[in-house]
């Protein structure tokens, strides 16, 4: 119930952030849901959009429960990493979170308080994602045809830099 309230007011602050669409995309981060991506390594599509090195791409992983399936991705989040009172508690909250990105990418479907929580602490200038979550979270949205990273990144490329910075 509390944690309910506390990741509320974060979405409710950045929805009343300032979107500032960058000129050039110098890093990037990836929030994946494990449960809906199959290719979760997203760097080579990003690296072909933007030019940009891979050490200026960040992914971060969410699984609803930890398992040795997932114990290859790094940092992975999972539902107890949200605590009781709404804080995140996890070992590399502090590097993914103090860090400013130019580009946000939402991978998850569906609702989640643990996810809401993690991609609203992002400081992300442009955040782009399913149109299926809520709205305070993307500045871009896309239905759910596009289940594959190749359309995700498809579809991103045809209005992502068609859209005027004026």
């Amino acid at each position: 119930m509390f944690k309910n309230r506390v990741v509320e007011k974060a979405l409710d602050e950045l929805s009343n952030r300032t979107v500032n669409m960058p000129d050039i995309v110098r890093s990037v981060i990836c929030l994946i849901d494990l449960s809906i991506l199959n290719e979760p390594n997203l760097d080579s599509y990003i690296q072909e959009l933007f030019d940009i090195k891979k050490n200026k791409i960040m992914s971060v992983y969410y699984a609803p429960k930890r398992s040795k399936e997932f114990a290859s991705y790094i940092p992975l989040f999972c539902n107890r990493h949200l605590h009781w009172d709404g804080t995140l508690v996890h070992p590399m909250k502090k590097k993914i979170f103090s860090k400013k990105y130019d580009l946000l990418f939402n991978f998850f479907k569906k609702d989640n308080r643990a996810l809401q929580s993690i991609s609203s602490h992002v400081k992300a200038d442009f955040r782009v994602g399913y149109a299926t979550v809520d709205h305070r979270l993307n500045d871009l949205m896309f239905g759910n045809e596009n289940n594959s990273a190749e359309q995700f990144f498809d579809t991103f490329n045809n209005f992502f830099f068609k859209i005027s910075t004026e």
